[in-house]
């Protein structure tokens, strides 16, 4: 597996195991990685030019890596004794889950200025993805999970996914602007959504390190592999695809629409092997 650059983009499919990904990144040592820099939200909320918007990201990664070696504090969402969040929404008693992530200001110290530098956005960094790797700047890291957990997930929530949007992807994506304008509450948009990250992640897998959330849960160690930098201390995984939310019926009803909808997610994760979905 090829050594990756010094400045990292997280992205992959929305509620797939990128929060997680970012804070394992965050955990190594002489390496920070920033979780959905708001900023950087609002350039794709008001900018309508894919080039200008990767030019401003290209030029965000130079002026974040120089405050932080100026010891200049950071906005970012984490923990309040400054940790990383590796999952934006725990269960309340309820049943119900809770979005947690708070935005706080943090000082960060680094051993050497050539410190790896990730920020890890979904929809927005994929939907410009193209431009990313044309910059040349970057080492891009996209991961996916199991199609039948993802969409699980993304209907349990109350977020834009649940309702077939991604307001931020849209402008820059026509064929996700496409199929977010859809009038169908089904289930097919969503699973189109899903396909269409796949589709995209497939087409430039030349270009990106394209990992598996299963494969993460199971050797933690690949982003050690991946980067060079060792952990600063153990690192022990569970795997959520298969918890308390989970409902077989429904489950049953996105592998159908899959078969109909999303060949490319078949190519990741063929349907006929359910040991990926833990008992």
């Amino acid at each position: 597996m090829t050594k990756i650059k010094k400045d990292v983009i997280v992205t992959g499919i929305p509620r797939g195991g990128t929060t997680l990904s970012a804070a394992l990144l965050d955990n190594l040592e002489n390496a920070i990685c920033l979780s959905e820099p708001s900023w950087q939200s609002r350039w794709f909320k008001r900018i309508r030019d894919a080039n200008k918007v990767t030019e401003l990201v290209v030029n965000d990664y130079k002026k974040v890596r120089s405050d932080i070696i100026e010891n200049k504090p950071i906005k970012d969402f984490r923990n309040e004794n400054g940790s990383p969040i590796t999952n934006y929404f725990n269960d309340k008693k309820d049943g119900e889950r809770e979005n947690i992530r708070k935005q706080r200001e943090v000082t960060f110290q680094v051993e050497k200025k050539d410190f790896l530098l990730g920020m890890k956005h979904n929809a927005h960094y994929t939907s410009i993805l193209p431009q990313l790797i044309e910059t040349d700047f970057f080492s891009i890291i996209a991961i996916v999970r199991h199609p039948v957990p993802t969409i699980m997930s993304w209907k349990s929530l109350n977020i834009p996914i649940s309702n077939g949007r991604l307001p931020h992807g849209e402008p820059f994506w026509k064929e996700l602007r496409n199929i977010t304008r859809s009038k169908d509450k089904s289930l097919a948009p969503l699973v189109s959504i899903y396909d269409l990250f796949c589709q995209r992640y497939l087409s430039l897998s030349n270009d990106i390190h394209l990992l598996k959330y299963e494969e993460i849960i199971k050797n933690p160690r690949v982003f050690e592999q991946l980067t060079g930098h060792s952990y600063k201390e153990k690192v022990i995984l569970s795997n959520r695809n298969k918890s308390k939310h989970y409902n077989s019926a429904l489950a049953d009803e996105i592998k159908n629409k899959i078969i109909n909808h999303a060949p490319h997610a078949i190519k990741l994760y063929p349907l006929d092997d359910d040991s990926i979905i833990k008992k």
